[in-house]
């Protein structure tokens, strides 16, 4: 049995573990109570049906109009045949002419009235999505900075952490030669490389972690007639904070932007929050991590949804022929 060994060693070592939060519980919750204070998705689904009403009111306006150049021609035909029966005399279908105008004259009357309060309701409607979309991106700037504040603060806490050695201590059992000494074992490069490993993996995430240490104390080892060790040990951890660490940081505070995919069988214009962001089949957005209104518009038609984007993803938005 070897008790409180301490044993001289210089090891550097880079792998991926499995993941452990670099949250602490406090920082996490936290996190949490961001994310339910900046819950935009009562906002997010007002924006769409704005647009949607929009959207709506716009096409038939234009189809109000394509109809109002159809009447005003079928007038100018009941006219012309209506002076044509006149100067003939005959007199047959006045009254029927006199009736078709009268019907058309009114129609055109009456899509001129719709037409006015279309565009009457479309400019309140978009007045409403200025200001929609002005509130959910203030809003959403509002939600970046304060997780950007929790994220910078915990980049300074696990700096500080870093900027000393890591006391960790860890058991378990290794296998080693039966003609070798417990210490011949512990000092062997296999074993020590095995030892930090599993010390790092007690710590840290699924992380390319870049660490080093000088010693590490061996306070019980006991091995059995075939080289069976269990042991106890102590180490002394120094970590290098680089971009492996801060990305696992920016991903568990929920800033981490993705690249997203919007396809469809048509060339849609798609939109993101009432913003435009491209034209196609296939459209490729980067945004954060979050809960957005995404709207695809093709001829008279259009698709929406309201998408919590937490990784990279193709959303699908298929129109009829």
């Amino acid at each position: 049995m070897l008790k409180k060994a301490i044993i001289l060693i210089s090891v550097g070592v880079s792998f991926c573990t499995q993941a452990t939060p670099l949250l602490t519980k406090a920082e996490q919750e936290q996190v949490s109570s961001v994310r339910e204070q900046f819950n935009d998705t009562a906002e997010l689904q007002k924006l769409t049906k704005v647009n949607s009403s929009i959207f709506t009111l716009t096409n038939q306006t234009s189809q109000l109009k394509a109809s109002i150049v159809n009447e005003r021609k079928a007038y100018q035909e009941y006219q012309q045949k209506l002076s044509k029966e006149m100067l003939s005399g005959t007199e047959e279908n006045t009254n029927y002419y006199f009736e078709s105008m009268k019907k058309t004259s009114n129609k055109i009357k009456t899509n001129n009235g719709t037409i006015h309060k279309n565009t009457t309701l479309v400019a309140q409607y978009n007045t409403e999505l200025e200001k929609l979309n002005h509130s959910i991106r203030q809003s959403k700037n509002v939600y970046s900075d304060k997780l950007t504040a929790i994220k910078n603060s915990v980049v300074t806490r696990i700096k500080t952490e870093f900027s000393k050695p890591l006391p960790i201590k860890i058991e378990g059992k290794l296998q080693c030669s039966p003609y070798e000494s417990i210490r011949a074992c512990f000092e062997s490069k296999q074993t020590t490389s095995k030892l930090v490993n599993d010390a790092i993996e007690s710590r840290f995430g699924q992380i390319d972690i870049t660490s080093s240490t000088n010693q590490f104390t061996v306070n019980s080892a006991s091995m059995d007639f075939e080289g069976n060790v269990d042991y106890n040990v102590s180490f002394n951890l120094f970590v290098q904070y680089n971009e492996n660490i801060n990305a696992q940081i920016m991903e568990e505070v929920g800033i981490n932007s993705f690249d997203i995919t919007l396809v469809s069988n048509k060339d849609a214009a798609f939109y993101i929050d009432g913003l435009p962001v491209g034209n196609g089949n296939n459209v490729s957005v980067k945004v954060s991590k979050g809960k957005y209104s995404i709207l695809a518009k093709f001829d008279d038609k259009q698709e929406s949804s309201i998408q919590n984007i937490t990784s990279p993803v193709n959303l699908t938005y298929n129109f009829s022929s």
